[in-house]
């Protein structure tokens, strides 16, 4: 009778336990999101972390496991603090991924303090070929920016930072590439995603008019998500809030798949490998013309 007392009460606390770990709440893992949030680039920013959060929502609304917070730190577009906050993000051991830096002139500094800090990254904006382990470069490398724009501009090469050697693929700052573009624009015939900002259109104005640029941009988005970000802003999404979307459906399912950041980092082989896209700036008044074959 002992016997069958203690069993029944063994089972009892069994189920009193299983009860418990049934009511604990679901895992919670964060992605985190470095951009520029304040500054000249602020609206560049802002329209990545729109669609950042619209991807986040809806995973989160239809019960998406593990559910996941956004942590979005700002680099005023400025490289040294970019790669600052890698360190303020490797402290959390709930970030499992990170997306950004936002600008190619950030991300290539910030991209090996991520990789040291042993933070996998989808890079959002073009990066030089690099020997990162922990870095993909989802928005391309520098190599393929230069190999896509060589129709149109076959002697510019990659540059980040004034003096300029010569002719010039823009990555760096937009303020840069607007008084560039004022003051020599055959020294600047092209650029990477910069060209897309409202800061550089901005202070450009028409000068801007006739820069061949490129960007990664994903073939296989919902027709849906164009309109869902257009109610969330008011505006149609640019390009990098396309990028920005499909990297954060990327990140998802990377997370979901994974507890711990080195099972994110061994998911990145099956990564996809969006195409580039050129476009011809209009200046001003229109904001680009997307091109196919070169003239």
């Amino acid at each position: 009778m002992r016997v069958i007392v203690r069993i029944i009460w063994l089972l009892i606390a069994v189920g009193a336990l299983v009860g418990c770990a049934d009511l604990r709440p679901p895992r919670v893992v964060k992605i985190g999101l470095i951009a520029p949030f304040e500054g000249p680039s602020r609206p560049y920013g802002y329209a990545i972390l729109h669609a950042v959060k619209l991807r986040l929502q809806t995973w989160n609304a239809d019960g998406g496991q593990p559910q996941v917070e956004l942590v979005a730190l700002n680099d005023d577009g400025d490289p040294e603090l970019a790669a600052a906050l890698a360190a303020q993000l490797a402290l959390d051991p709930d970030v499992l991924i990170v997306l950004g830096p936002a600008q190619s002139h950030t991300a290539r500094r910030a991209a090996p303090a991520l990789a040291a800090e042993g933070l996998p990254v989808l890079s959002l904006a073009p990066l030089p070929e690099t020997p990162w382990l922990w870095v993909e470069p989802l928005a391309g490398t520098t190599a393929d920016l230069t190999a896509t724009l060589a129709p149109w501009v076959s002697n510019a090469t990659p540059a980040w930072e004034l003096p300029l050697a010569g002719p010039t693929i823009w990555l760096g700052d937009p303020l840069t590439l607007a008084e560039l573009r004022r003051t020599d624009p055959e020294r600047v015939p092209a650029a990477g995603p910069v060209a897309a900002e409202e800061a550089a259109i901005a202070w450009a104005g028409e000068a801007l008019a006739g820069l061949v640029w490129a960007t990664v941009l994903p073939d296989d988005l919902p027709p849906d998500v164009a309109a869902a970000y257009e109610e969330r802003t008011g505006v149609p999404p640019p390009p990098q809030a396309v990028l920005a979307y499909a990297a954060t459906d990327q990140a998802l399912r990377l997370v979901a798949q994974s507890q711990t950041r080195s099972q994110v980092l061994a998911g990145f082989g099956d990564l996809p490998r969006w195409p580039y896209h050129v476009f011809i700036h209009q200046g001003r008044l229109c904001c680009t013309q997307r091109v196919s074959t070169p003239p």
